[in-house]
């Protein structure tokens, strides 16, 4: 077995995404596989996938589909810390409608949206009751979201705004299909009547914020559509044009029942809020407040 397929104490810890200590534990209790050599613990990257697997099929664990969001991810840490291994969670970053569709079909146990919907101009609701049809499920809320433009530190090419997408010396660099921040820029550029028009770089997609700001520090791009956060993150420059919204959804016989009801109980308010300086552009007013249910 080569060394790269041998992960460390510490190095499992950060795979499994849980407290060192926590490894330390599972090893003396016996439930994780592992090996002891020259007075270190090792493990072996494919028993631990086949564990997972197994721990997988054995308890009730929760998948996350739908969009990237960094609070969200927290979230899923802090309930793997506290639960594992009892019970873990997944996320999937595939884009908030394919989310709602993994909901719908009973691939995914929770969605993570936030879709904008010109018509009503509400966020979400209308793509629920498209896609998850004649269920009961709940919506609520995760957060509220500064969406913008990211563009470098000191913003060299002077973007104010949507329009400056066309011009041919700005890079564009794009949001997958599906996602809400695609289906937000396209909104945007319709209402500009720029629907039609040339946006170099538009068909370069990439799959998280994270990925977008890194493209544009690397300066492979000159921008790109995101949130507050994620120019934060690497430094780069912000260009507000919207506070969206995004909310959580989940059958509604699965929201009541453990363990997807001790995921939603971490979204406090008041705990949620003593983050907000880890976590700018975020605003948790209603954090953890059901914002709709039906009763079909």
């Amino acid at each position: 077995m080569e060394r790269k397929d041998l992960l460390t104490t510490r190095e499992v810890a950060g795979y499994l995404k849980i407290n060192e200590k926590k490894v330390y534990q599972l090893i003396q209790d016996g439930v994780i596989p592992c090996t002891g050599v020259v007075g270190k613990w090792l493990f072996s990257l494919e028993q631990i996938n086949r564990w997972l697997e197994e721990k997988t099929a054995l308890a009730k664990n929760i998948l996350v589909a739908g969009s990237d969001d960094p609070l969200l991810m927290r979230l899923v840490e802090m309930f793997n810390r506290q639960f594992f291994p009892h019970h873990l969670v997944f996320h999937a970053a595939i884009g908030s409608q394919h989310g709602l569709m993994s909901l719908a079909n009973g691939s995914a146990q929770v969605a993570g949206v936030h879709l904008f919907h010109p018509p009503t101009g509400d966020y979400n609701l209308p793509y629920v009751k498209k896609h998850c049809a004649g269920k009961r499920v709940v919506v609520v809320n995760l957060a509220y979201r500064q969406q913008g433009l990211l563009v470098a530190p000191g913003n060299p090419l002077r973007i104010t705004g949507i329009t400056d997408l066309i011009r041919p010396e700005v890079r564009f660099v794009n949001r997958n299909q599906g996602s809400g921040t695609r289906f937000h820029l396209d909104y945007l550029l319709h209402q500009e009547q720029l629907a039609d028009a040339p946006v170099h770089g538009y068909q370069q997609e990439l799959a998280t914020h994270q990925e977008v700001a890194v493209q544009i520090l690397k300066g492979a791009a000159d921008v790109g559509m995101g949130i507050v956060y994620a120019a934060a993150e690497v430094g780069l420059d912000f260009i507000p044009l919207v506070e969206e919204r995004f909310d959580l959804v989940a059958m509604a016989e699965s929201y009541h029942a453990h363990p997807i009801a001790d995921f939603f109980a971490l979204l406090e308010p008041e705990k949620l809020t003593l983050k907000t300086g880890s976590f700018p552009g975020y605003d948790f007013r209603d954090a953890g407040t059901i914002v709709w249910q039906n009763n079909s």
